[in-house]
Protein backbone atom coordinates (compact mmCIF):
# COMPACT_ATOMS: atom_id res chain seq x y z
CA UNK A 1 0.00 0.00 0.00
CA UNK A 2 1.39 2.93 -0.96
CA UNK A 3 0.91 6.28 1.22
CA UNK A 4 1.51 10.12 0.59
CA UNK A 5 4.87 11.18 1.51
CA UNK A 6 5.96 13.72 4.32
CA UNK A 7 7.97 15.92 3.31
CA UNK A 8 8.78 17.01 6.87
CA UNK A 9 9.30 14.62 10.10
CA UNK A 10 10.37 15.65 13.55
CA UNK A 11 13.59 13.34 13.29
CA UNK A 12 14.46 15.18 10.06
CA UNK A 13 17.23 18.32 10.41
CA UNK A 14 15.32 21.49 10.89
CA UNK A 15 18.17 23.62 9.67
CA UNK A 16 18.41 27.38 10.45
CA UNK A 17 18.22 29.71 7.17
CA UNK A 18 21.73 30.33 7.86
CA UNK A 19 22.98 26.88 7.53
CA UNK A 20 21.51 26.40 4.31
CA UNK A 21 23.73 28.10 1.86
CA UNK A 22 24.18 31.77 0.43
CA UNK A 23 23.25 33.15 -2.87
CA UNK A 24 25.45 32.77 -6.14
CA UNK A 25 26.64 36.34 -5.60
CA UNK A 26 27.58 36.34 -2.12
CA UNK A 27 29.11 32.93 -2.21
CA UNK A 28 31.45 34.44 -5.17
CA UNK A 29 32.14 37.48 -3.10
CA UNK A 30 33.00 36.07 0.19
CA UNK A 31 35.74 33.67 -1.73
CA UNK A 32 37.06 36.67 -2.72
CA UNK A 33 37.51 38.44 0.18
CA UNK A 34 38.57 35.58 2.75
CA UNK A 35 41.88 34.52 0.99
CA UNK A 36 42.01 30.72 1.69
CA UNK A 37 44.70 28.38 1.15
CA UNK A 38 44.75 25.74 -1.37
CA UNK A 39 44.45 22.68 0.32
CA UNK A 40 45.46 20.20 -2.98
CA UNK A 41 44.48 19.83 -6.53
CA UNK A 42 41.91 17.25 -7.88
CA UNK A 43 42.10 15.90 -11.30
CA UNK A 44 38.69 16.06 -13.29
CA UNK A 45 37.56 15.77 -16.69
CA UNK A 46 35.39 19.01 -17.26
CA UNK A 47 33.56 19.30 -20.65
CA UNK A 48 36.17 17.36 -22.32
CA UNK A 49 39.42 18.64 -20.75
CA UNK A 50 41.30 17.42 -17.78
CA UNK A 51 41.59 19.78 -15.37
CA UNK A 52 43.85 20.04 -11.74
CA UNK A 53 41.12 21.79 -9.94
CA UNK A 54 42.30 23.98 -6.48
CA UNK A 55 40.52 22.41 -3.27
CA UNK A 56 39.82 24.67 -0.27
CA UNK A 57 37.83 24.10 2.91
CA UNK A 58 34.97 25.98 2.38
CA UNK A 59 32.17 26.40 5.90
CA UNK A 60 29.66 23.79 4.98
CA UNK A 61 26.74 26.84 6.23
CA UNK A 62 28.05 28.76 2.51
CA UNK A 63 27.06 25.70 0.09
CA UNK A 64 24.01 24.76 -1.29
CA UNK A 65 22.75 21.32 -2.75
CA UNK A 66 21.96 21.23 -6.40
CA UNK A 67 18.35 20.82 -6.91
CA UNK A 68 18.71 18.55 -10.02
CA UNK A 69 20.76 16.27 -8.47
CA UNK A 70 20.16 12.60 -9.54
CA UNK A 71 19.72 11.39 -5.72
CA UNK A 72 16.61 13.33 -5.50
CA UNK A 73 15.38 13.02 -8.79
CA UNK A 74 13.13 10.36 -7.71
CA UNK A 75 11.73 13.07 -4.49
CA UNK A 76 11.15 16.04 -6.93
CA UNK A 77 9.00 13.71 -9.83
CA UNK A 78 6.55 12.09 -6.67
CA UNK A 79 6.28 15.66 -5.21
CA UNK A 80 5.09 17.12 -8.51
CA UNK A 81 2.80 13.89 -9.06
CA UNK A 82 1.46 14.07 -5.43
CA UNK A 83 0.77 17.76 -5.86
CA UNK A 84 -0.63 18.14 -9.08
CA UNK A 85 1.95 20.57 -10.27
CA UNK A 86 3.08 21.48 -13.38
CA UNK A 87 6.11 18.88 -15.29
CA UNK A 88 8.51 22.49 -15.04
CA UNK A 89 7.59 23.53 -11.33
CA UNK A 90 11.02 23.05 -9.97
CA UNK A 91 12.54 24.58 -13.15
CA UNK A 92 10.30 28.01 -12.51
CA UNK A 93 11.10 28.34 -8.50
CA UNK A 94 13.91 29.26 -6.78
CA UNK A 95 16.65 27.06 -6.43
CA UNK A 96 18.80 28.92 -4.19
CA UNK A 97 15.91 30.21 -1.83
CA UNK A 98 16.30 28.83 1.97
CA UNK A 99 12.97 26.99 1.38
CA UNK A 100 13.96 25.19 -1.79
CA UNK A 101 17.03 24.14 0.29
CA UNK A 102 15.34 22.76 2.99
CA UNK A 103 13.08 20.80 0.80
CA UNK A 104 16.18 19.45 -1.07
CA UNK A 105 17.84 18.69 2.76
CA UNK A 106 14.56 16.39 3.65
CA UNK A 107 14.60 14.68 0.17
CA UNK A 108 17.72 13.73 1.14
CA UNK A 109 17.51 12.79 4.56
CA UNK A 110 14.77 10.18 3.29
CA UNK A 111 17.06 8.64 0.78
CA UNK A 112 17.71 5.08 2.25
CA UNK A 113 21.71 5.61 0.98
CA UNK A 114 22.27 8.16 3.54
CA UNK A 115 22.54 5.33 6.37
CA UNK A 116 25.85 4.16 4.61
CA UNK A 117 27.07 7.73 4.57
CA UNK A 118 26.08 8.31 7.81
CA UNK A 119 27.46 5.09 9.10
CA UNK A 120 31.12 5.82 6.96
CA UNK A 121 31.77 9.08 9.62
CA UNK A 122 30.41 7.66 12.37
CA UNK A 123 33.02 4.85 12.34
CA UNK A 124 35.51 7.48 12.75
CA UNK A 125 36.15 8.12 9.09
CA UNK A 126 37.71 11.87 8.21
CA UNK A 127 37.11 13.65 4.54
CA UNK A 128 40.35 14.05 3.19
CA UNK A 129 41.06 16.20 -0.18
CA UNK A 130 41.69 13.59 -2.22
CA UNK A 131 38.22 12.77 -2.20
CA UNK A 132 36.11 16.73 -2.36
CA UNK A 133 33.07 17.97 -2.89
CA UNK A 134 32.67 19.30 -6.42
CA UNK A 135 31.20 22.63 -6.97
CA UNK A 136 30.51 25.47 -9.48
CA UNK A 137 32.30 28.66 -8.82
CA UNK A 138 29.41 30.30 -6.72
CA UNK A 139 28.89 27.10 -4.35
CA UNK A 140 26.35 25.06 -6.12
CA UNK A 141 27.36 21.15 -5.48
CA UNK A 142 27.27 19.17 -8.58
CA UNK A 143 29.20 16.46 -6.15
CA UNK A 144 28.89 15.66 -2.89
CA UNK A 145 25.28 16.35 -1.73
CA UNK A 146 24.30 13.41 0.31
CA UNK A 147 27.92 14.30 1.76
CA UNK A 148 26.92 17.76 2.60
CA UNK A 149 23.78 16.56 4.47
CA UNK A 150 25.54 14.34 6.22
CA UNK A 151 27.85 17.01 7.44
CA UNK A 152 25.19 19.02 8.51
CA UNK A 153 22.84 16.43 10.44
CA UNK A 154 25.98 15.22 12.21
CA UNK A 155 27.28 18.48 13.63
CA UNK A 156 23.68 19.45 14.50
CA UNK A 157 23.31 16.48 16.46
CA UNK A 158 27.07 16.39 18.45
CA UNK A 159 29.01 20.12 17.69
CA UNK A 160 31.59 18.81 20.06
CA UNK A 161 32.62 15.38 18.24
CA UNK A 162 32.05 16.64 14.98
CA UNK A 163 33.76 19.61 15.14
CA UNK A 164 35.73 18.42 12.35
CA UNK A 165 32.53 18.73 9.76
CA UNK A 166 32.54 22.55 10.51
CA UNK A 167 34.09 22.89 6.90
CA UNK A 168 34.17 20.50 4.04
CA UNK A 169 37.17 19.83 1.26
CA UNK A 170 35.51 21.57 -2.01
CA UNK A 171 37.35 21.56 -5.84
CA UNK A 172 35.59 24.10 -7.90
CA UNK A 173 35.06 23.99 -11.53
CA UNK A 174 37.22 26.33 -13.61
CA UNK A 175 33.50 27.91 -14.82
CA UNK A 176 30.16 27.43 -15.28
CA UNK A 177 28.25 24.61 -17.91
CA UNK A 178 25.34 24.11 -19.27
CA UNK A 179 23.01 21.04 -17.62
CA UNK A 180 24.23 18.28 -19.69
CA UNK A 181 27.77 18.99 -18.57
CA UNK A 182 26.94 18.66 -15.23
CA UNK A 183 24.53 15.53 -16.33
CA UNK A 184 27.99 13.80 -17.46
CA UNK A 185 29.54 14.68 -14.50
CA UNK A 186 27.87 13.40 -12.10
CA UNK A 187 27.89 10.23 -14.39
CA UNK A 188 31.41 9.70 -13.75
CA UNK A 189 31.40 9.85 -10.32
CA UNK A 190 29.71 6.83 -10.22
CA UNK A 191 32.04 4.84 -11.63
CA UNK A 192 34.37 5.73 -8.77
CA UNK A 193 36.19 3.75 -5.78
CA UNK A 194 32.98 5.62 -3.52
CA UNK A 195 31.21 2.46 -3.70
CA UNK A 196 28.79 3.79 -1.34
CA UNK A 197 27.55 6.90 -3.26
CA UNK A 198 26.24 4.72 -6.22
CA UNK A 199 22.84 5.46 -7.05
CA UNK A 200 19.91 3.11 -6.45
CA UNK A 201 18.23 1.83 -9.04
CA UNK A 202 15.69 4.05 -9.48
CA UNK A 203 17.72 6.78 -9.22
CA UNK A 204 20.14 5.19 -12.23
CA UNK A 205 16.51 4.03 -14.08
CA UNK A 206 15.78 7.91 -14.10
CA UNK A 207 19.24 9.13 -14.65
CA UNK A 208 19.13 6.51 -17.89
CA UNK A 209 15.67 7.60 -19.30
CA UNK A 210 16.64 11.03 -19.11
CA UNK A 211 19.87 10.55 -20.66
CA UNK A 212 18.27 8.93 -23.90
CA UNK A 213 15.36 11.36 -24.02
CA UNK A 214 16.91 14.31 -23.36
CA UNK A 215 20.48 14.32 -24.00
CA UNK A 216 19.72 11.72 -26.96
CA UNK A 217 22.22 9.49 -26.02
CA UNK A 218 22.61 5.73 -27.67
CA UNK A 219 23.24 2.79 -24.61
CA UNK A 220 26.34 2.29 -26.24
CA UNK A 221 27.84 6.00 -25.12
CA UNK A 222 25.64 5.79 -21.95
CA UNK A 223 27.38 2.55 -21.05
CA UNK A 224 31.06 3.51 -22.07
CA UNK A 225 30.38 6.96 -19.52
CA UNK A 226 29.44 4.89 -16.66
CA UNK A 227 31.36 1.88 -16.92
CA UNK A 228 29.00 -0.59 -17.23
CA UNK A 229 27.93 -3.21 -20.97
CA UNK A 230 25.59 -1.70 -23.45
CA UNK A 231 23.68 -5.12 -22.53
CA UNK A 232 23.43 -4.28 -18.83
CA UNK A 233 22.14 -0.21 -19.66
CA UNK A 234 19.45 -1.50 -21.46
CA UNK A 235 18.35 -4.32 -19.37
CA UNK A 236 18.04 -1.27 -16.26
CA UNK A 237 16.26 0.92 -19.45
CA UNK A 238 13.34 -1.98 -19.59
CA UNK A 239 13.38 -2.36 -16.05
CA UNK A 240 12.53 1.56 -15.22
CA UNK A 241 10.01 1.83 -17.95
CA UNK A 242 8.26 -1.70 -16.85
CA UNK A 243 8.12 0.13 -13.38
CA UNK A 244 6.85 3.19 -14.96
CA UNK A 245 3.87 1.07 -16.70
CA UNK A 246 2.71 -0.23 -13.17
CA UNK A 247 2.54 2.91 -11.16
CA UNK A 248 0.30 4.18 -13.97
CA UNK A 249 -1.32 0.48 -13.76
CA UNK A 250 -2.13 1.38 -10.15
CA UNK A 251 -2.65 5.06 -10.91
CA UNK A 252 0.44 6.52 -9.04
CA UNK A 253 2.42 7.84 -11.90
CA UNK A 254 5.37 9.33 -11.02
CA UNK A 255 5.96 7.26 -7.09
CA UNK A 256 9.13 6.42 -7.47
CA UNK A 257 10.05 7.17 -3.64
CA UNK A 258 7.28 5.26 -2.37
CA UNK A 259 7.98 2.19 -5.05
CA UNK A 260 11.16 2.17 -3.76
CA UNK A 261 11.12 2.58 0.11
CA UNK A 262 7.44 1.11 0.49
CA UNK A 263 6.58 -1.56 -1.31
CA UNK A 264 10.67 -2.55 -2.30
CA UNK A 265 9.80 -4.74 -5.53
CA UNK A 266 12.93 -4.65 -7.09
CA UNK A 267 13.37 -8.26 -7.43
CA UNK A 268 9.46 -8.66 -8.71
CA UNK A 269 10.81 -6.18 -11.29
CA UNK A 270 13.99 -7.86 -12.38
CA UNK A 271 12.13 -11.53 -12.24
CA UNK A 272 9.12 -10.42 -14.33
CA UNK A 273 11.24 -8.48 -16.89
CA UNK A 274 13.18 -11.86 -17.43
CA UNK A 275 10.04 -13.43 -17.77
CA UNK A 276 8.79 -11.60 -20.25
CA UNK A 277 11.48 -11.78 -22.65
CA UNK A 278 10.77 -16.06 -22.42
CA UNK A 279 6.89 -15.53 -24.18
CA UNK A 280 7.04 -14.63 -27.81
CA UNK A 281 3.46 -13.24 -28.54
CA UNK A 282 2.49 -9.85 -27.29
CA UNK A 283 -0.82 -10.65 -25.47
CA UNK A 284 1.43 -13.17 -23.48
CA UNK A 285 3.91 -10.50 -22.03
CA UNK A 286 0.66 -8.44 -21.91
CA UNK A 287 -1.16 -10.72 -19.57
CA UNK A 288 2.02 -12.24 -17.94
CA UNK A 289 2.59 -8.31 -17.16
CA UNK A 290 -0.96 -7.86 -16.13
CA UNK A 291 -1.42 -10.53 -13.37
CA UNK A 292 1.93 -9.44 -12.04
CA UNK A 293 1.01 -6.18 -11.56
CA UNK A 294 -2.07 -7.32 -9.83
CA UNK A 295 -0.23 -9.12 -7.14
CA UNK A 296 2.80 -6.62 -6.73
CA UNK A 297 0.04 -3.73 -6.36
CA UNK A 298 -0.69 -5.09 -2.37
CA UNK A 299 2.16 -7.56 -2.22
CA UNK A 300 1.88 -8.17 1.40
CA UNK A 301 -1.79 -9.00 1.13
CA UNK A 302 -1.24 -11.46 -1.72
CA UNK A 303 1.27 -13.38 -0.56
CA UNK A 304 0.67 -13.78 3.11
CA UNK A 305 -0.40 -17.03 4.75
CA UNK A 306 1.41 -18.35 1.31
CA UNK A 307 5.09 -19.16 2.14
CA UNK A 308 5.78 -17.76 -0.73
CA UNK A 309 7.02 -14.39 -2.34
CA UNK A 310 6.13 -12.11 -5.69
CA UNK A 311 9.15 -12.66 -7.62
CA UNK A 312 8.51 -17.22 -7.33
CA UNK A 313 4.29 -16.24 -8.03
CA UNK A 314 5.71 -14.29 -11.06
CA UNK A 315 7.76 -17.42 -11.99
CA UNK A 316 5.25 -19.51 -11.92
CA UNK A 317 2.31 -17.99 -13.97
CA UNK A 318 5.15 -17.69 -16.57
CA UNK A 319 6.02 -21.06 -16.12
CA UNK A 320 2.53 -21.93 -16.69
CA UNK A 321 0.83 -19.27 -18.49
CA UNK A 322 -0.68 -21.05 -21.30
CA UNK A 323 -2.84 -23.18 -19.01
CA UNK A 324 -3.67 -20.57 -16.33
CA UNK A 325 -5.15 -18.48 -19.77
CA UNK A 326 -7.78 -21.09 -20.34
CA UNK A 327 -9.24 -20.16 -16.76
CA UNK A 328 -9.00 -16.50 -17.40
CA UNK A 329 -12.83 -14.53 -18.33
CA UNK A 330 -12.02 -12.69 -21.61
CA UNK A 331 -13.51 -8.63 -21.70
CA UNK A 332 -16.04 -8.14 -22.89
CA UNK A 333 -15.92 -6.23 -26.78
CA UNK A 334 -16.29 -2.80 -26.90
CA UNK A 335 -18.95 -1.57 -28.76
CA UNK A 336 -18.02 0.88 -31.58
CA UNK A 337 -19.46 4.58 -30.90
CA UNK A 338 -19.35 7.11 -33.67
CA UNK A 339 -17.49 10.05 -33.88
CA UNK A 340 -18.62 13.62 -32.49
CA UNK A 341 -18.36 14.95 -36.17
CA UNK A 342 -20.09 11.48 -37.75
CA UNK A 343 -23.60 12.56 -39.34
CA UNK A 344 -26.47 10.25 -38.42
CA UNK A 345 -28.39 10.60 -41.20
CA UNK A 346 -25.78 9.55 -43.90
CA UNK A 347 -23.94 6.93 -41.28
CA UNK A 348 -24.11 3.37 -42.77
CA UNK A 349 -26.72 1.28 -41.04
CA UNK A 350 -24.43 -0.80 -38.71
CA UNK A 351 -24.57 -4.61 -39.46
CA UNK A 352 -26.40 -7.46 -36.69
CA UNK A 353 -23.74 -8.88 -35.09
CA UNK A 354 -24.55 -12.25 -33.00
CA UNK A 355 -25.44 -12.26 -28.88
CA UNK A 356 -22.62 -13.72 -26.75
CA UNK A 357 -23.04 -17.30 -26.65
CA UNK A 358 -24.11 -18.28 -22.80
CA UNK A 359 -21.07 -19.87 -21.92
CA UNK A 360 -21.91 -21.98 -18.37
CA UNK A 361 -18.59 -22.76 -17.48
CA UNK A 362 -17.69 -18.61 -17.40
CA UNK A 363 -19.23 -18.82 -13.72
CA UNK A 364 -16.00 -20.22 -12.83
CA UNK A 365 -13.52 -17.98 -15.44
CA UNK A 366 -11.09 -15.48 -13.71
CA UNK A 367 -11.63 -12.19 -14.01
CA UNK A 368 -8.55 -10.42 -13.25
CA UNK A 369 -9.90 -7.01 -12.86
CA UNK A 370 -12.11 -8.06 -10.19
CA UNK A 371 -10.05 -10.80 -8.55
CA UNK A 372 -8.88 -9.92 -4.86
CA UNK A 373 -4.66 -10.13 -5.15
CA UNK A 374 -4.82 -13.30 -2.91
CA UNK A 375 -7.52 -15.26 -4.44
CA UNK A 376 -5.25 -14.76 -7.58
CA UNK A 377 -2.22 -16.05 -5.89
CA UNK A 378 -4.19 -19.28 -5.27
CA UNK A 379 -5.44 -19.85 -8.57
CA UNK A 380 -1.88 -19.45 -9.41
CA UNK A 381 -0.39 -21.77 -6.94
CA UNK A 382 -3.63 -24.30 -7.60
CA UNK A 383 -2.73 -24.11 -11.16
CA UNK A 384 1.13 -24.97 -10.19
CA UNK A 385 0.54 -28.15 -8.09
CA UNK A 386 -1.90 -29.56 -10.77
CA UNK A 387 0.97 -29.10 -13.29
CA UNK A 388 2.92 -30.53 -11.11
CA UNK A 389 0.91 -33.36 -10.39
CA UNK A 390 0.22 -33.95 -14.24
CA UNK A 391 4.06 -34.34 -14.34
CA UNK A 392 4.27 -36.62 -11.79
CA UNK A 393 1.50 -39.05 -13.23
CA UNK A 394 3.26 -39.85 -15.90
CA UNK A 395 6.62 -41.02 -14.39
CA UNK A 396 4.98 -42.63 -11.54
CA UNK A 397 3.37 -45.70 -11.10
CA UNK A 398 2.11 -45.32 -7.80
CA UNK A 399 0.69 -42.17 -8.66
CA UNK A 400 -3.08 -42.81 -8.91
CA UNK A 401 -3.30 -44.77 -5.18
CA UNK A 402 -1.19 -42.21 -4.19
CA UNK A 403 -3.27 -39.27 -5.22
CA UNK A 404 -6.32 -41.49 -3.99
CA UNK A 405 -5.78 -42.13 -0.65
CA UNK A 406 -4.59 -38.25 -0.51
CA UNK A 407 -8.40 -37.03 -1.77
CA UNK A 408 -9.84 -39.21 0.89
CA UNK A 409 -8.17 -37.72 3.88
CA UNK A 410 -9.08 -34.08 2.21
CA UNK A 411 -12.63 -35.72 1.92
CA UNK A 412 -12.51 -36.96 5.58
CA UNK A 413 -10.97 -33.27 6.59
CA UNK A 414 -13.77 -31.50 5.00
CA UNK A 415 -16.64 -33.61 6.42
CA UNK A 416 -14.55 -33.06 10.36
CA UNK A 417 -14.44 -29.17 9.34
CA UNK A 418 -18.05 -29.08 8.04
CA UNK A 419 -19.16 -26.30 10.12
CA UNK A 420 -16.30 -24.19 9.74
CA UNK A 421 -15.24 -24.24 6.25
CA UNK A 422 -16.38 -21.77 3.09
CA UNK A 423 -18.74 -23.43 1.35
CA UNK A 424 -18.86 -21.00 -1.75
CA UNK A 425 -18.46 -23.14 -5.31
CA UNK A 426 -18.27 -25.74 -3.57
CA UNK A 427 -21.02 -28.19 -4.90
CA UNK A 428 -19.44 -27.25 -8.57
CA UNK A 429 -16.48 -28.90 -7.32
CA UNK A 430 -17.82 -31.77 -5.72
CA UNK A 431 -20.15 -32.34 -9.24
CA UNK A 432 -16.62 -32.18 -11.34
CA UNK A 433 -15.13 -34.76 -8.64
CA UNK A 434 -17.77 -37.27 -8.76
CA UNK A 435 -17.68 -37.48 -12.40
CA UNK A 436 -14.47 -37.90 -12.39
CA UNK A 437 -14.22 -40.43 -9.81
CA UNK A 438 -17.39 -42.24 -12.10
CA UNK A 439 -14.75 -42.29 -15.22
CA UNK A 440 -12.08 -44.06 -12.90
CA UNK A 441 -14.38 -46.46 -11.37
CA UNK A 442 -15.32 -47.83 -15.03
CA UNK A 443 -11.77 -47.85 -16.32
CA UNK A 444 -11.01 -50.71 -13.16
Amino acid sequence: MIHKRVYYRPDMTQIDDSNLGIGPAAFIAKFKTLALVKQSTYDLKWKGTLHALPVYKISIQDLRYNLFNTRVKPHLKQYISEHNLEDDYFQQIDKDKHSTQQLIQNFLESNPDRKEALKFFREGNIPVSQLPLVSTIDGRLINGNQRLCCYRELRRKDPGKYDYLQTAYVAFLPDNGSLEDERALEANFQDTELGTSMFDWIQQGLWLIEQIKEGQKTPKEIASTIGKTQTEVKLHINRIFLAKDFLEYIEKPDYWVALRDEMKLDQAFKTLQSEISNHKTQEDKELLKKMAFKIMEDPVAATKGKNTSVHKVIGSISKNLQVTKSQIKKPEPKLKTPKDNDDDIFAPVPTKTEAPVDNHDDVNLIDIEDIDPGDLVDVIIDVAQVEDDKNKAKNEKAYGLKQLKGAVTSLDNILKNWDNIDKKGLKNQVNKALKRLQEIKEKL
